[in-house]
C-alpha cells in the first residue's frame, strides 16, 4: 500500500503529458530474404542485382540499395546487367522477360515485358545489345535490348535439322525425352563471329563419345561400361584466349576441346582421375573380376567459370583459374573446386611436314599442357550451391547461392582467387626479375607467415549478411561519445566491392542533429554477433552531397564468432546478448546456461598462455586468438551446469550476474575473474504458505545500480534482483581489507510485480539513470560524495503490473496494473525526451501505452505503424526496431526502425542515381594467335572480329529503329527558379556553345582525314620497304645456298 508519508518528488513527464508530444513513426523498413534465386554482377558499375520471388534488390557502394518488384509475384529466374545499354534483363519462372532502364533517377524505370514460350538460358555480352535466349526446343532466339523488341534473327535447332536430315536419307528416327534441349550459349571472349550452343544431346560436334571399356565419369564399376556412352553436356566455359574451352557433363566428366579440332578431345578428365576416355585393360579386368555392385556416380558438373589475371604481358594471358561446380563424388563434403592453370604461351611449332590433322600436335601438347593444374583449392561450403561468377577477368570476389538446413536459400562471397594459390605461383616476370635485398626478403617471409593462406569472407550488405547467417534477434543500445570513438577508430577489410551508384537524401529544413551514438546488436544462427551503427547522423547529408554509408551501418571490424570457443557437440544456440554501454564488455547467453564474456583487445595484443581459475565454474579464454577481424577477443566462460539462463546484467565497472531457471545466482568479478557470491535455489514463499509444496522461485530480471537505499543511504554497489513470486532482493558489495569485492550486510527483501521483465533506477530530480557506471562508483568510494542528498526512483515492470518505489525499498509512489484490453505486454522501457521522462509498455496489440513518473499514471495509447511478432528493442530515447520471424525457418525476415517521437528526423527514402556511374565498356579483346605475336602480325591485324555494333546491326535487321535516347534530371544540381534574364542568358551560351561545337566537329574531322591519309601513306612506304627488304633476304639465301658460303 501507498505510504502516509509525503514525498514532494517532482513530475519527471510534464512535458509528455499531452497527445502531441508524441508521434510514432517508422523510419526505415528493411527485408531479409530467405530464398534468394538469382543473382548478377556488373563488374565494371560495381553493381550487384539480386533476385527473389516476386523481387529484385540493386546493391551499390555504401547507401545505394534500391527495391524493384516484379510485375506479377513470380520467381526470378534470371538476372542480367547490360553494361552497353545500362539496363537490366530479368527472367521470371513465368518465361517473361522484364526490361528495367538503371539511368533513371530516383527508381529504376521498368520499360518493357515479353515473353518466350520455355526459355532455359540468356546470355549478354558487354559489347553488344543483343540477348541471346535459349529455348527448351533447342531453338536461339535473339532480343534487342536497346530497342526493346524481339529480333528477327533466330537459330534453329541442330538437333531438329539433324533429324530431319535422318529421316530424308531413310535412316530411323531417334527420340529420346531430352533431344534437342539447348541449355546454354557462350559468347566466345574474343571473337563475337562465334557462339557456342550447349545442347544435351550434340550433333557430332565437339561430341564426347566413351568407347567400351573405358571408366568415364561413372568409374567402372558402372553397369553399362562395356558399351559406347554419350554423356549429356551440362555447362561449358572458354579459355580467355579463346583456342580451347571446357566442357561439363552430366556423369561428372569433364572435357577440354580445341576450337580448331571438333573430333578429339585435348583431354577428358574428373576431378580426381585424368584420361577416363581412354581403356585401360588392366583395371578393366580387374574391376570386372570382382562381383561388386555398382559405385554410386558422381554429381554432374553445373557450372563452369575461366577465369583470366593480369599476370602477363603476352597478349595470350598469364596463368589462369578454372572454376568447377559439381563433379565431386559421393563421399565428399560439398564445395567449388579451383584448378589453377599453367599460361597457355607456346612458341612457334617447328616445321615438319604437312599434316592431315585439324591441329598441330605441338599446338595440342601444349594446349593439354595448359589445362592440367599446377595446384588446386576446395572452397567448401555446406548445403546446395549454385555459383556466381561474373567478370571472369582480374576476380576479386566469388559469391554463391547456398542453401541451409533450414530450406533457405542465402548468399555468401568469398575472396578470389585464394591466397594459397597466387602465393605459391607468384607472377613469373617477378620472379625472374632482379634479385631483391635480404632484409625485403625477409620482411617479405614473416608478412608471408603472418598471412592465412584460406580466403577471407567477404563481408556483404545487411540485405545479405542477416539472411545469409540466420538473424535471430537483436537489440539497440544508446552508448557515450567516448565508446562510441572506441567502436568506429578502425576501417573494415574484405568488403565486397560494390562501387555502383550514389545516394542522394532531399533537404530537411530544421532537422535535429543532436542525437546520442546508438548501435544495434544482433546475433545469428551460425552463432555470431554483429555490432551495427544506428546513430541518426550516418543519415545528414544532403544534396550535394550524396550519402556515403550504409544504414544501419557495419562496424568495423566487430563481428564475434563464437564457434571457436564451442567444442561440445550440443547444438547451442544464441539465447540473447547483453552489452555494457561504457566499458563495451559483452556477454553472450547460449541455450546451454554457458555465458561467455568478450572484450576488445588492441590490435596489438598477443594470446596469454592457459590460465586455470581456482572456481570450477569458471574457464579462462585468454589463451585463444581472436579471428583476423575481429576486435573482441573471448576472455572468460561461466558453465556451473545449471540449467538454461533466465536472467543476466552485465556492468560497467567489472561485474557480471547470471541467474539460471533453477533459482541460482552467479556474482563474477571479472578482474579477477573469480566468482564472489553463489547463491542457491530460492523457494516460492505463496507456494510454501498454501502447503503446496516447494516451487522454484526464478530471478526473471537483474539490474546493477550503485545508489543509496531506505535503509542505507550511502552510495554503494548494489544488485536487484526481482524473482517470478514478487518477493525481490537487493544485494550490496563492497571492497574487503584485502581490497577484494566481496557481499557485505544481509540480503534485503522487498515486494515488486510477479514476473519483473524489467527494472529502472533513475534519479528523482532530473530522471537520470543510476546505473553502476564508472563516475557514480568514483563517487561511492570519495567520502565527501558518499552520502548524496537526491532520492532514486525503482521502476518495476512486471507481467501484470508496474510499480514505483523511493530509495529501492522505500515507499512506493506509483502502482499501475495492466488492463485486459491492452493485451499482454511485451516490453518495457522508460523513455527520455527534451528533459522528461515516461514509462511506455509495448503491447502484443501492436500498440503502446505510456505512463508518467513517478507516480505512474496513465497518459495515452498510441498505435504502431508495423506489427511486430517478437517483443520490441527500445532504448531510452524512444528509437526502436520492430522484427517479424519467417513462420517456417523461425529466422527473422523483415525488420523496422522506428521511433515514438518523429520530430524533424529524417524518414523519406533517398534517391538512387546509377547513371551517374554508368559504366564505359572498353573496347572488345581481338583474337590472338596460337603462337607468339609476329613482326608481320603486327603490321597486319589477321582473324578481326566484328564489332558490337556490327552484330548489332546484323541481329537487328535492315529495319531495327534508332534507340530513343531517355532524358533524365541533373540530381546533384537543386532545381532553383530562374528569372527571364538568366533564361535568355542561358539560351544565348547555348547557341553560342552549338556554333563552337560543330565548328570544332568539322576542324576535329579534317584533322582526323589527314591523319588517316599520312598513315596510308606511311603503310604504303612501310610495305614496299618490306617487300625490298623480302627480296633482298631472298637474294642473299640463294647466293649462300649457290656458293656454300659459311660452311
Amino acid at each position: 500500500m501507498f505510504s502516509k508519508q509525503r514525498h514532494d518528488l517532482l513530475d519527471l513527464s510534464i512535458d509528455l503529458h499531452e497527445a502531441h508530444d508524441w508521434k510514432p513513426a517508422i523510419l526505415r523498413r528493411f527485408e531479409y530474404p530467405s530464398k534468394v534465386t538469382a543473382l548478377s554482377y556488373e563488374p565494371i558499375a560495381g553493381l550487384l542485382a539480386v533476385g527473389s520471388p516476386g523481387n529484385i534488390e540493386l546493391l551499390g557502394k555504401p547507401g545505394v540499395e534500391c527495391k524493384l518488384t516484379l510485375p506479377d509475384p513470380h520467381e526470378v529466374k534470371i538476372l542480367h546487367i547490360s553494361a552497353s545499354t545500362f539496363k537490366l534483363l530479368c527472367l521470371d519462372d513465368h518465361d517473361r522477360i522484364h526490361i528495367w532502364d538503371l539511368s533513371t533517377y530516383g527508381q529504376p524505370k521498368l520499360l518493357t515485358s515479353t515473353r518466350f514460350d520455355q526459355a532455359n538460358s540468356v546470355t549478354i555480352s558487354p559489347s553488344h545489345s543483343h540477348a541471346f535466349i535459349a529455348l527448351q526446343t533447342g531453338e536461339v532466339r535473339t532480343y534487342d535490348i536497346e530497342c526493346l523488341r524481339k529480333s528477327a534473327y533466330s537459330m534453329p535447332s541442330m538437333w531438329k535439322l539433324y533429324q530431319d536430315k535422318m529421316a530424308l536419307s531413310g535412316m530411323p528416327e531417334i527420340e529420346t525425352p531430352t533431344s534437342g534441349i539447348a541449355l546454354d550459349t557462350v559468347v566466345h571472349p574474343r571473337d563475337l563471329n562465334l557462339l557456342f550452343v550447349t545442347e544435351r544431346s550434340t550433333v557430332r560436334t565437339y561430341e564426347l563419345v566413351f568407347p567400351p571399356g573405358a571408366p568415364g565419369g561413372t568409374g567402372y564399376g558402372s553397369d553399362d561400361i562395356l558399351t559406347h556412352r554419350r554423356p549429356e553436356a551440362t555447362c561449358m566455359a572458354i579459355h580467355p584466349a579463346g583456342h580451347f574451352f571446357a566442357v561439363g557433363y552430366a556423369d561428372g566428366s569433364l572435357a577440354f576441346w580445341a576450337v580448331e579440332d571438333e573430333d578429339q578431345p585435348l583431354l577428358v578428365r574428373t576431378l580426381d582421375d585424368i584420361d577416363i576416355h581412354t581403356v585401360d585393360a588392366e583395371q578393366l579386368e580387374a574391376h570386372l573380376a570382382q562381383a561388386s555392385k555398382s559405385e554410386l556416380g558422381r554429381e554432374p558438373i553445373f557450372k563452369l567459370s575461366w577465369c583470366s589475371f593480369p599476370n602477363s604481358s603476352d597478349s595470350r594471358g598469364g596463368e589462369t583459374a578454372l572454376v568447377i561446380l559439381g563433379g565431386l563424388g559421393p563421399r565428399d563434403s560439398p564445395g567449388i573446386t579451383v584448378h589453377w592453370l599453367p599460361a597457355f604461351n607456346p612458341t612457334d611449332p617447328p616445321v615438319t611436314q604437312p599434316s592431315t590433322l585439324a591441329l598441330h600436335p605441338f599446338i595440342r601438347s601444349s594446349m593439354r599442357s595448359s589445362v592440367e593444374p599446377l595446384d588446386s583449392y576446395f572452397y567448401e561450403a555446406s548445403g546446395t550451391i549454385v555459383l556466381h561468377f561474373a567478370g571472369s577477368y582480374d576476380p576479386t570476389s566469388i559469391i554463391i547461392v547456398r542453401e541451409t538446413t533450414a530450406g533457405t536459400r542465402v548468399v555468401e562471397a568469398y575472396q578470389f582467387p585464394p591466397p594459397s594459390l597466387v602465393h605459391v605461383h607468384p607472377d613469373p616476370e617477378t620472379a625472374s626479375g632482379e634479385e631483391q635485398d635480404t632484409l625485403d626478403n625477409l620482411a617479405t617471409t614473416l608478412q608471408d607467415l603472418q598471412m592465412s593462406n584460406e580466403p577471407h569472407r567477404l563481408k556483404l550488405p545487411s540485405y545479405l549478411s542477416n539472411s545469409s547467417r540466420g538473424l535471430l534477434a537483436g537489440s539497440i543500445l544508446t552508448v557515450t561519445k567516448d565508446a562510441y570513438a572506441t567502436l568506429i577508430q578502425t576501417q573494415d577489410d574484405h568488403v565486397l566491392p560494390l562501387k555502383a551508384g550514389f545516394a542522394w537524401l532531399d533537404r530537411v529544413e530544421n532537422t535535429s542533429k543532436y542525437h546520442p551514438p546508438r548501435i544495434s546488436i544482433t546475433w545469428y544462427a551460425d552463432l555470431s554477433v554483429q555490432l551495427w551503427d544506428v546513430s541518426a547522423q550516418l543519415l545528414q547529408k544532403f544534396k550535394p552531397d550524396p550519402l556515403d554509408c550504409d544504414f544501419p551501418s557495419p562496424l568495423p571490424n566487430l563481428i564475434i564468432d563464437t564457434n571457436t570457443v564451442l567444442t561440445a557437440a550440443s547444438n547451442p544456440y544464441i539465447q540473447f546478448v547483453e552489452m555494457a554501454s561504457e566499458s563495451l564488455e559483452c556477454a553472450i547467453v547460449f541455450s546451454t546456461g554457458m555465458v561467455v564474456i568478450y572484450r576488445l583487445i588492441p590490435p596489438s595484443a598477443n594470446p596469454t598462455p592457459r590460465e586455470e581459475l581456482p572456481d570450477a565454474e569458471l574457464l579462462s579464454l585468454k589463451h585463444l586468438s581472436p579471428p583476423m577481424d575481429s576486435r573482441f577477443s573471448p576472455y572468460f566462460a561461466l558453465l556451473p551446469d545449471k540449467g538454461q539462463v533466465s536472467a543476466c546484467s552485465l556492468a560497467d565497472v567489472g561485474f557480471l550476474a547470471v541467474a539460471y531457471v533453477d533459482g541460482s545466482l552467479y556474482v563474477v568479478d571479472m578482474r579477477g575473474p573469480n566468482i564472489i557470491l553463489r547463491h542457491g535455489k530460492s523457494k516460492s514463499r505463496h507456494s510454501m504458505v498454501i502447503g503446496m509444496g516447494s516451487e522454484t522461485d526464478v530471478a526473471t530480471c537483474l539490474r546493477w545500480t550503485i545508489c543509496p537505499t531506505e535503509t542505507d543511504k550511502r552510495l554503494a554497489l548494489r544488485l536487484i534482483v526481482g524473482r517470478s513470486s514478487g518477493a525481490s532482493q537487493v544485494f550490496t558489495f563492497g571492497r574487503s581489507a584485502d581490497s577484494s569485492w566481496v557481499p557485505f550486510g544481509e540480503v534485503v527483501k522487498f515486494d515488486s510485480p510477479v514476473q519483473p521483465m524489467a527494472m529502472f533506477v533513475l534519479n528523482s530530480k532530473n530522471g537520470s539513470p543510476c546505473g553502476a557506471y564508472r563516475s557514480r562508483l568514483a563517487a561511492s568510494m570519495d567520502a565527501s560524495r558518499a552520502t548524496p542528498t537526491d532520492q532514486v526512483l525503482l521502476v518495476i515492470a512486471g507481467s501484470k503490473g508496474a510499480r514505483c518505489n523511493v530509495d529501492i525499498t522505500g515507499d512506493r509512489l506509483g502502482k499501475v496494473e495492466w488492463n485486459n484490453k491492452m493485451g499482454k505486454v511485451s516490453s518495457v522501457q522508460i523513455v527520455q525526451k527534451l528533459g522528461s521522462c515516461a514509462l511506455v509498455a509495448f503491447t502484443e496489440n501492436h500498440e503502446v501505452c505510456t505512463y508518467s513518473l513517478p507516480n505512474l499514471e496513465y497518459m495515452h495509447t498510441l498505435a504502431l505503424p508495423s506489427p511486430s511478432y517478437l517483443p520490441i528493442t527500445v532504448d531510452q530515447t524512444g528509437d526502436f526496431f520492430v522484427w517479424a520471424r519467417d513462420a517456417k525457418t523461425g529466422l527473422i525476415r523483415q525488420a523496422a526502425y522506428g521511433t515514438l517521437f518523429n520530430f524533424r528526423r529524417i524518414e523519406s527514402p533517398p534517391a538512387v542515381d546509377f547513371l551517374s556511374s554508368k559504366p564505359v565498356v572498353p573496347s572488345q579483346p581481338q583474337p590472338v594467335s596460337v603462337g607468339p605475336a609476329s613482326i608481320l602480325g603486327s603490321w597486319f591485324k589477321f582473324g578481326q572480329s566484328m564489332t558490337g555494333a556490327q552484330v548489332d546491326t546484323l541481329l537487328g535487321g535492315p529495319d531495327r529503329p534508332v534507340p530513343i535516347q531517355q532524358s533524365r534530371p541533373n540530381p546533384a544540381v537543386a532545381e532553383d527558379p530562374r528569372d527571364p534574364s538568366q533564361v535568355a542568358e542561358q539560351a544565348a551560351a547555348t547557341q553560342s556553345s552549338l556554333y563552337n561545337r560543330l565548328t570544332a566537329a568539322l576542324e576535329e574531322r579534317g584533322q582526323m582525314l589527314g591523319d588517316l591519309e599520312d598513315r596510308f601513306n606511311s603503310l604504303e612506304s612501310g610495305s614496299r620497304s618490306m617487300v625490298d627488304q623480302a627480296k633482298k633476304l631472298a637474294a642473299e639465301q640463294s647466293a649462300k645456298s649457290w656458293f656454300k658460303f659459311g660452311s
